[in-house]
């Protein structure tokens, strides 16, 4: 069996806040003892409310927060047993993409200047063939290399979005994190920006983590699916399954919250109660308290991520109940297969 290329065990993430002088600090788990793996060249989409702990998830990864407790494995490497040298290997290997992309950009820097820093950086090329490496991927994503010479407030949400990933992807890296990376464009533009990520994935080889809480994009990107809440995967598979047969109530609330334009397609899962907030968790599952199928066990018992029968299929859920629910609650939700390019209507969300 070949080692993944990623892989989390026991991770946890606590931070530590203070309200006032004279009160005494409180600890929240933002990351809860996930186990993670990704194989090469596989995508994972990880979505959730947020404050669901998923960014920390990614910044863990990447070996840009420190974890609490557990480990993380890149190619078999340890994060904790890395020196200096290594870790600026794993920095040519892995990249991240920033939600906002205008705040990701440097205002003072051009975009040919951003792009080739880490080229230059890494010495991996000298200037000019840094900056012909630059105009080619520009090219690769869409962009015209003469914008080059611009800066990030010369050009449209949707340029800029490109030039934040032609800079993660210009060191041709193996592992890409996407945190939240198309959630600040409009509707149109998010459909380009996710045939680009497509289309680039098919070229380049490439795995990546996709983190969202839109369940109407992901479904376009990935081939599995975690979903997290208050800090733990509540249930996790391979896309197809997870949609149309969602075993953890709070994934079922989250699909049926999709909107749909088939006026036939009536929403008849019940609604989450309540607000997402972590202090109202002592034992037991966390998301009794808002789970409108919850029992006594569910205040007592905390559910472990289990495997669950789906004809095959790899799903786990952390539900007491997840055996009871029924096959499908948002057929609405069209599946978009891999093989060959995905059809207008299909893009256009």
């Amino acid at each position: 069996m070949s080692t993944p290329l990623l892989q989390a065990s026991g991770l946890t993430k606590a931070f530590r806040h203070k309200t006032g002088l004279f009160a005494r600090p409180t600890t929240q788990l933002a990351v809860n003892s996930i186990g993670f793996e990704l194989a090469v060249r596989e995508r994972i989409g990880v979505v959730g409310e947020s404050g669901s702990g998923k960014s920390t998830l990614g910044r863990l990864l990447l070996g840009l927060t420190e974890p609490t407790q557990g480990d993380v494995w890149f190619e078999g490497i340890n994060h904790k047993q890395r020196r200096a040298r290594d870790w600026k290997e794993f920095r040519v290997r892995t990249s991240l993409v920033q939600q906002n992309p205008l705040s990701a950009l440097n205002p003072q820097m051009t975009i040919g200047q951003q792009v080739a820093e880490g080229l230059l950086v890494h010495r991996i090329a000298g200037r000019a063939g840094a900056y012909e490496h630059v105009a080619a991927m520009l090219e690769r994503v869409g962009l015209s290399s003469a914008m080059m010479t611009r800066y990030p407030h010369q050009m449209s949400g949707g340029q800029r979005q490109r030039v934040v990933i032609a800079r993660a992807l210009v060191l041709d890296p193996k592992l890409v994190v996407f945190d939240e990376a198309v959630s600040a464009l409009d509707v149109s533009v998010q459909a380009q920006v996710v045939a680009l990520l497509r289309s680039l994935w098919q070229e380049l080889d490439l795995a990546y983590v996709f983190i969202t809480h839109d369940l109407r994009i992901v479904r376009h990107l990935v081939d599995r699916i975690a979903v997290m809440y208050l800090g733990r995967v509540v249930e996790t598979g391979d896309i197809r399954s997870v949609y149309e047969w969602p075993r953890h109530p709070y994934t079922r609330a989250l699909l049926a919250s999709v909107p749909t334009m088939d006026s036939t397609v009536r929403n008849i899962e019940p609604p989450i109660k309540g607000e997402l907030d972590a202090s109202k968790i002592s034992q037991g599952c966390s998301f009794w308290s808002r789970c409108p199928f919850a029992i006594d066990r569910c205040a007592i018992e905390t559910p472990e991520l289990r495997p669950i029968p789906a004809h095959g299929a790899s799903q786990h859920a952390a539900c007491h109940r997840a055996e009871e629910f029924p096959r499908s609650i948002a057929p609405q939700i069209d599946m978009v297969t891999e093989r060959g390019t995905a059809s207008q209507k299909e893009m256009a969300l």
